[in-house]
């Protein structure tokens, strides 16, 4: 009696645990066309302020190209691309005006989801790619981000043909700070059709909701459902594992 009453309390907890973490409420991804001829970008004017000295970039990307090509891009007027984000390497430039290309081995594979997150605080850099931790080589870039700058998704904004991300973005958020790993741990195992947990939500500046309700869809970006109306099932499926854990622990 009393291992029932114990399971049947860490089943609870469980649920409590899990339930601040919900199911995706936007149901859309983006998808961006394979034709290098469209200018298929969206376009957004963030206030980046709260964020000079730290900030995070997570996202669920699906490429569909075997080229380093960038899907994030903020840039200052008069300046190159301030923050560029790209398959297989990045470009930071801050107040300094210096550009500081930083470069990661990872093969990512085409037509599979990855979960990205690029962390950067002054003189200090960190990548994951589906939740583990990729070295990054070069100087790690110190000073302050430059705001009221634009925010381009699925391209640099020097804007050639074979500069062009081809292929689904889903669930990008801008954290304010940088994320620790347990979080980024989080955000990729619990999957890409449940939303960030609550705690996390309250660090966002630029939302996946901001992205599809404000952001300037140029090209033949098309915003597609998401697949993800069994993400309740997904969190039972995680909730059932641990429960099932549980029970042969205490039996």
């Amino acid at each position: 009696m009393r291992n029932k009453m114990k399971i049947s309390f860490v089943l609870v907890f469980t649920f409590i645990l899990l339930a601040p973490c919900t199911a995706d409420s936007t149901k859309n991804l983006l998808r961006f066309p394979r034709e290098p001829f469209s200018d298929n970008f969206i376009v957004l004017h963030p206030d980046l302020s709260s964020v000079r000295g730290e900030f995070s970039v997570c996202t669920w990307l699906k490429n569909q190209l075997d080229q380093n090509v960038p899907w994030f891009s903020y840039k200052v007027p008069g300046a190159r691309n301030t923050l560029l984000l790209k398959l297989t390497d990045f470009h930071v430039m801050v107040a300094s005006g210096v550009a500081y290309p930083l470069h990661f081995e990872a093969k990512i594979m085409r037509d599979e989801w990855y979960h990205l997150c690029y962390i950067w605080k002054s003189g200090w850099a960190e990548y994951y790619i589906n939740g583990v931790w990729v070295p990054v080589t070069g100087p790690h870039p110190k000073g302050l981000l430059s705001v009221g700058g634009t925010l381009v998704l699925g391209q640099g904004q020097g804007r050639s043909e074979s500069d062009k991300f081809a292929g689904d973005m889903y669930q990008l958020n801008v954290f304010k700070r940088t994320i620790t790993l347990q979080e980024v741990t989080e955000m990729f195992y619990n999957g890409r059709c449940v939303d960030i947990c609550r705690a996390l939500a309250y660090e966002v500046v630029v939302s996946w909701a901001d992205i599809l309700r404000k952001g300037e869809v140029n090209g033949e970006v098309t915003k597609e459902a998401s697949e993800c109306d069994y993400a309740w099932g997904v969190v039972s499926d995680v909730a059932g594992m641990l429960v099932r854990n549980i029970k042969r622990k205490y039996n």
